[in-house]
């Protein structure tokens, strides 16, 4: 009977050590719900931060993207007319803008021709801030550049050829 007793004993001395452990942990509950009310709204305010950070990064890259490919596009068309080659460019701008912006952006667009030349410079307001992209190509006959090509590659192979 003594063993029975005093496994019951030991059982309820157990249970009173949980009891008191449970009593602790809802005890100090109320710090954890401050510390939790304070720390959870910091670090989605950082969360959100963030990814409007990256909203606006993207939406430079995208205008600089679209900057550079509408100066690109407007100089591929030598043998056009100028007026030609700034509506090429000025579609190469609406083309590569089209669905990429993440946000509402005011852009201004201003395309020059400056005899060879195709200047693009992109103004855009998002959200206060201002962003401001510049791009310019040289208009660049393509059959030049295949003769020059293939004056250099003759240039290569006869070096190659003395043994130089």
């Amino acid at each position: 009977m003594k063993k029975k007793d005093e496994r019951k004993m030991k059982i309820r001395n157990k249970a009173w050590k949980n009891k008191e452990k449970i009593f602790i942990l809802v005890q100090n509950n109320g710090n954890y719900t401050i510390e939790a009310a304070i720390i959870i709204p910091l670090i989605l305010f950082v969360i959100l931060v963030f990814i409007s950070l990256s909203f606006s990064l993207y939406n430079r890259c995208s205008l600089e993207r679209a900057a550079i490919a509408s100066a690109l596009r407007g100089s591929e068309e030598i043998f056009s007319d100028s007026e030609i080659r700034f509506d090429t460019a000025n579609r190469a701008v609406d083309e590569v803008l089209y669905l990429n912006l993440l946000s509402e952006t005011e852009i201004n667009k201003n395309i020059k021709r400056n005899g060879n030349r195709i200047v693009v410079s992109l103004d855009a307001k998002e959200k206060g801030n201002t962003f401001t992209t510049y791009s310019q190509k040289k208009a660049v006959n393509p059959v030049f550049w295949i003769r020059n090509f293939r004056k250099m590659n003759g240039v290569v192979q006869k070096n190659d050829a003395g043994g130089i």
